[in-house]
């Protein structure tokens, strides 16, 4: 089972995100894992820029 990526309240940047994503992706035991760690990293990162724009106003 992919280890979970960091939540958005972490202190973590959209790069750190992605790498994290990309390494558990290719290391996971079957394409749908590898689509569930991309699929999670994508709406962490949905939720950060959404945070920025919110905060933004």
């Amino acid at each position: 089972m992919p280890r979970a990526l960091a939540r958005p309240e972490q202190t973590q940047s959209p790069i750190e995100i992605i790498r994290a994503a990309l390494r558990e992706a290719a290391i996971a035991p079957t394409v749908f894992d590898a689509l569930d760690v991309t699929g999670e990293a994508l709406r962490i990162l949905a939720e950060l820029a959404q945070a920025e724009v919110h905060h933004g106003r």
